[in-house]
């Protein structure tokens, strides 16, 4: 399964957080490369949303990434299944923890959202297998 990590914020958490995502999607991608987790899902898209400490500002962008869809992809042209999945993150967590430890906070939350996501995923995507995995490549 291919997987995407990015992130929807403000320009003062961006860059932070954009480290994060991208040491991220570079630790799980070759573990998840490998995996089959059904209903014939070809990409898992986490999108950590960091806008407004307002919950409910945050909550608007969360809704339209959370879902499940097709695309064309515009190398190949072919549809690709994907799973999409959004992280609420309150910018002043981000802006108050320290580098070393923003990458646990983030990574706790993604676990966090898929052991309980704020939608019903595809019935035939095995969201416990990935989670184990994900949680095996993350937790000390």
């Amino acid at each position: 399964m291919k997987l995407r990590i990015t992130s929807i914020t403000t320009s003062e958490v961006g860059e932070r957080i954009n480290s994060v995502t991208t040491a991220l999607e570079d630790r799980l991608r070759p573990l998840v490369a490998s995996r089959e987790y059904g209903g014939d899902i070809q990409q898992l898209a986490v999108f950590f949303v960091s806008v407004d400490s307002d919950a409910s500002a945050n909550e608007r962008y969360c809704i339209v990434n959370n879902r499940a869809g097709r695309y064309k992809d515009m190398l190949t042209g072919e549809l690709v299944r994907f799973v999409g999945l959004a992280v609420a993150v309150d910018p002043a967590i981000v802006l108050s923890s320290s580098r070393g430890a923003l990458p646990a906070i983030l990574q706790g939350l993604l676990l966090d959202e898929l052991a309980a996501p704020a939608y019903a995923l595809p019935e035939k995507f095995d969201r416990q297998a990935l989670l184990a995995d994900l949680r095996a490549a993350l937790l000390p």
